[in-house]
């Protein structure tokens, strides 16, 4: 089918968005990790301390879908580091709790991180023109305003 012609089916579509988002999440974190960069578990914990201020260990648990280990193992290489990129404090509602907060300089390393990824997925874009770009952030802003309304539900 050439491009801009013919519909595609709903599925073909869902399977190609998948492993466009997929080969775009490899290609940021390709090559050696180094010592103390972010995991992805990690990176998204940090991204949603950052947009959430406190969450406990169970809301981020529940939020990234891993088993309680995985979660621990998390929080701990998080507050581990020379400079702990996270703040952990017991709930003072529920003493079986462990509040979470993003420190500063966890505030710091995910911008760092994040600015090293959106650099690579710019290097990509930037082979579109510009109407192509035009049109990729109308479709780009339609998928955000429905993940956003998923999330409210």
């Amino acid at each position: 089918m050439a491009a801009g012609t013919g519909t595609r089916s709903l599925e073909r579509l869902t399977q190609d968005v998948f492993e466009v988002v997929q080969r775009l999440a490899l290609l940021s974190t390709r090559g050696r990790r180094r010592a103390g960069e972010l995991k992805e578990g990690e990176f998204l914990t940090l991204a949603m301390l950052e947009e959430r201020q406190t969450l406990t260990v169970g809301e981020i648990q529940r939020e990234l879908g891993v088993l309680p280990a995985q979660m621990s193992r998390i929080i701990r290489s998080l507050e581990a580091r020379p400079q702990p990129l996270i703040v952990c404090h017991i709930n003072p509602f529920d003493k079986r709790k462990v509040d979470v907060r993003l420190s500063e300089e966890g505030q710091r390393v995910l911008n760092a991180y994040r600015a090293q990824r959106i650099g690579r997925v710019q290097r990509i874009l930037s082979q579109l023109d510009e109407e192509d770009r035009d049109h990729l952030g109308v479709l780009v802003d339609r998928l955000r305003g429905l993940l956003t309304a998923q999330t409210e539900r």
